[in-house]
């Protein structure tokens, strides 16, 4: 079973799953916003992303 993710868009309220690896990988190539929870521009409204919770890379913790 692939460890993933749970995002949801801000402004439409769609939900997507993202493999962890992937996002890991996103938050750590942008070491400028580790005080920023990773998220992603949706294409198919044009919202943000955010994760609906996730623990850090560097031990913080996000929830929407």
């Amino acid at each position: 079973m692939e460890d993933i993710i749970s995002y949801k868009c801000l402004k439409c309220g769609i939900t997507e799953n993202i493999p962890r690896e992937v996002v890991e990988y996103f938050y750590e190539m942008d070491q400028s916003n580790i005080d920023k929870r990773p998220c992603f521009a949706w294409e198919k409204c044009g919202g943000v992303m955010r994760t609906k919770e996730y623990n850090g890379l560097y031990g913080k913790n996000y929830n929407i």
